[in-house]
């Protein structure tokens, strides 16, 4: 039986990935070539692991120019009668021309991406996702971690007691938790957070932002440049604010951004970030 599929497909066009594991590891690498490479085997040594490597197939599409790559492991129960139950663990290792599309599902994989993607999907109970950059970024699990740079566009993460963080988001972003922490480094567009205890930090809003919280503390850094119109409210944590308060109206030119903040007894903190607004 063999445990390791090689494939390799042209793609000179845009091109786009999605793998169906129950659990393992993604591991992507992007490269200058026109061409999707992909790798699957046992990531461990036992019976279950290789026979799922063995019998997960690979295949491809050509749409209008766009070279479509799937990898999909098989569900509860393979060809030779093996019940997976919660075993097989799979490693599929991907290399892609920048700007391909990444879409994971899995029970509890990880996704280990290097290089610039398109749009990056994550569905999974349990697995973590770190990533460099990427066009979009969706990104939807029970306990996993995110970990991303920069985003071009939008991002949507939700966990339950995993940490978010990412260190820029060009589009519109979105983000639900319940205990775990959620870090932002930069904003291009509206942000909306809401988590139950985690904690929340932006560092450099340019657009307006929205947090709810209950437990958690809340700090948000506001770009220089910017009029700001803050509604900010905290049962019984601490609330402090290093900007000046006016009411005096914005100027031509100058941008009025809103900063909504709600928690119960978390602290509150509004700074001003180093970064410059555009």
């Amino acid at each position: 039986m063999a445990e390791r599929h090689e494939q390799s497909f042209e793609a000179p066009g845009h091109a786009s990935v999605r793998v169906e594991i129950p659990a393992g590891i993604l591991a992507v690498e992007t490269w200058r070539e026109p061409r999707v490479e992909v790798e699957v085997t046992p990531a461990h040594g036992d019976e279950r692991s290789a026979a799922a490597a063995a019998e997960t197939r690979i295949s491809t599409t050509e749409r209008a120019g766009r070279r479509e790559v799937v990898v999909r492991a098989p569900k509860r129960e393979g060809k030779l009668g093996i019940s997976w139950g919660r075993g097989p663990e799979l490693a599929v290792r991907v290399r892609c021309p920048e700007g391909t599309d990444v879409e994971l599902a899995a029970q509890s994989a990880d996704l280990e991406a290097q290089g610039a993607l398109g749009a990056v999907s994550v569905r999974s109970a349990s697995g973590d996702a770190t990533l460099h950059d990427a066009a979009s970024l969706s990104f939807a699990t029970a306990s996993g971690d995110l970990s991303a740079g920069s985003i071009g566009g939008d991002l949507t993460a939700k966990s339950a007691s995993g940490d978010v963080d990412v260190r820029g988001v060009g589009g519109a972003g979105s983000v639900n938790t319940v205990s775990g922490d959620v870090r932002i480094g930069s904003t291009g567009d509206t942000l909306a957070v809401r988590t139950v205890s985690g904690d929340v930090d932006v560092e450099a809003a340019a657009a307006g932002v929205v947090i709810g919280s209950v437990s958690g503390d809340v700090e948000v850094g506001a770009v220089p440049g910017l009029v700001l119109w803050i509604d900010a409210q905290s049962v019984s944590g601490t609330m402090t604010s290093e900007l000046d308060v006016g009411d005096e109206p914005a100027a031509d030119g100058q941008q009025t951004v809103e900063l909504r903040i709600r928690t119960v007894s978390g602290d509150v903190r509004v700074t001003r970030s180093g970064v410059a607004a555009r």
